[in-house]
């Protein structure tokens, strides 16, 4: 399911490197907003793009669907690359995610995914793969 796992740490003033190999797949420019689980995604601009023409198609007077509209889009930040490489995660995204200092950064199918290590390691450590099994096999 996931291409590749990498162990970091968030430095003292909160900023952290994607793995060189991501971003050579992300390029230049590259967006992190909320994930599902507790982690935070990050996309590509193209990937980007594609979701946002997708959202772009949810009516605006539909409340229901607009609250998580904007809880996404209030998270999308796009980020900003230092000399060495570092990018300095905003307050609202590392709240989110509860990143503290340790971070697991996975390239799973669709995205990329940072994550507590300690919130990864309770999301999938406490699973029955059998059980999760089923569930995929009842995907496909």
């Amino acid at each position: 399911m996931f291409d590749r796992v990498y162990n970091h740490q968030l430095d003292a003033k909160n900023r952290m490197r994607i793995p060189a190999k991501l971003r050579e797949e992300l390029g230049e420019h590259y967006t992190i907003t909320c994930g599902v689980g507790g982690c935070l995604s990050v996309y590509s601009e193209s990937q980007m793009a594609e979701i946002k023409a997708k959202l772009a198609k949810i009516p605006m007077f539909d409340a229901e669907a607009q609250k998580p509209l904007r809880f996404f889009l209030y998270h999308c930040w796009d980020a900003e690359e230092d000399k060495q490489g570092r990018i300095l995660l905003p307050e609202n995204l590392r709240r989110y995610a509860k990143l503290e200092k340790d971070i697991v950064i996975i390239k799973s199918l669709n995205c990329i995914e940072i994550w507590s290590a300690e919130v990864w390691e309770n999301y999938i450590g406490g699973g029955d793969f059998d059980q999760m099994a089923g569930a995929l096999n009842s995907l496909m």
